[in-house]
């Protein structure tokens, strides 16, 4: 990985140059031609993230470029923005792209180059440029005319807007994939078949976004908030979450965290606040917090929401400890033959006394029933 320092840093992955070559290579089919092409794809790909990042500079943002695969990468944080800063900080980056092509093509015009070896490599800036200029403007995500899209439905119909664009963007990258594989563009076809997926992915995880998701300050709370978990600062993450519940009352901020507030009740013994908390938001819940909300209900006798999770959270953590759970909240709903099915599944954790196990209050209603004593006999 390249790095260069100063008011813009720059990034390079490795797997740039891999994705430049193989495109290059695509291009010319020799290996001059591809690191020709390599040098054309990082001079233009640099020169339109400089559009993102000089622009996002003038207005008082801290920026970095980092060059990836598939194109360039520019972030930046400061001040918050308002929607038509974003719209310019975006457009630019097309833009000096176009520009860079108006720059080839005024050169070739003015017959000030000689050389067939850089006339031609004109003329392949000029190519790269505007395709790749068009291409970047179409209403896609993540491309920037999708972001372009976003934007402005955004300011118009707020967050309604936002999840209208990942639907468009979503149906058209689909529409350009099957084009491109049908005309036997293969990489293309399989770049907008991607786009399309986490277009699509997105647009259904919007389902539960509202309009406060979207305001600058709570998403920096939220932020703040993950940071202070990850470094084990519990009691700033707890003010975090009494600021981002106070502001919010729905939502996916919401949601997470109140997930939060429910993994650092259970770490404090407070379990059943922490399973009243979850409890509402079960169908929204992430993966972890579905299985802490496993292991709640059982202490809180929900031998119901148990066996309605069983088989989801066993296999995001199987472990013996859980399919014994399963199989008691199953006994106690007298339901015999899954409760032997999860005693079964717990022994293949290693040895089990199942004698013991049987003896348990849980079992009581189901130990003597004859398809229950033939499942369990079969294991012996």
């Amino acid at each position: 990985m390249i790095m260069i320092p100063g008011r813009i840093p720059i990034v390079i992955h490795p797997f740039f140059w891999l994705f430049a070559f193989v495109i290059g290579w695509m291009n010319s089919f020799s290996l001059l031609g591809a690191v020709i092409w390599m040098g054309i794809i990082f001079v233009s790909v640099l020169i339109h993230e400089f559009g993102h990042a000089l622009t996002a500079l003038f207005f008082k943002q801290k920026v970095q470029i980092q060059l990836i695969p598939l194109g360039g990468l520019t972030s930046y944080e400061g001040p918050k923005l308002r929607l038509w800063q974003q719209f310019i900080i975006t457009f630019n980056g097309p833009l000096f792209g176009f520009f860079l092509f108006l720059l080839a093509t005024a050169i070739l015009q003015a017959h000030l180059l000689h050389s067939p070896v850089f006339i031609s490599i004109l003329r392949m800036i000029q190519i790269a440029n505007l395709f790749w200029s068009g291409v970047n403007l179409l209403p896609v995500l993540p491309l920037d005319g999708g972001q372009l899209l976003r934007i402005g439905l955004e300011a118009i119909f707020g967050v309604k807007g936002f999840k209208a664009a990942l639907f468009v963007g979503a149906f058209l990258a689909l529409l350009l994939a099957l084009y491109f594989f049908f005309v036997q563009q293969l990489l293309a076809g399989a770049i907008f078949f991607l786009f399309a997926f986490q277009s699509f992915s997105s647009w259904r995880q919007s389902r539960l976004v509202v309009t406060s998701d979207r305001e600058e300050d709570n998403r920096a709370l939220m932020i703040a908030l993950e940071a202070a978990m990850a470094q084990g600062k519990m009691e700033d993450a707890k003010h975090l979450i009494d600021q981002i519940r106070s502001k919010v009352s729905s939502g996916v901020l919401f949601l997470m965290a109140t997930q939060y507030l429910s993994f650092l009740l259970s770490q404090e013994g407070k379990r059943k606040e922490a399973y009243d908390l979850l409890l509402p938001i079960e169908k929204d819940l992430e993966d972890n917090s579905r299985l802490l909300l496993h292991e709640l209900a059982a202490e809180q006798h929900n031998h119901q929401l148990v066996v309605e999770l069983s088989s989801d959270c066993y296999q995001l953590a199987p472990s013996q400890e859980m399919a014994l759970r399963n199989a008691r909240s199953f006994a106690i709903l007298n339901q015999s033959k899954p409760a032997g099915g999860w005693i079964q599944a717990a022994l293949q954790f290693g040895p089990l006394d199942i004698k013991a196990i049987l003896s348990e209050k849980a079992f009581a209603s189901v130990k003597d029933n004859p398809e229950f004593k033939e499942f369990i006999d079969s294991m012996s």
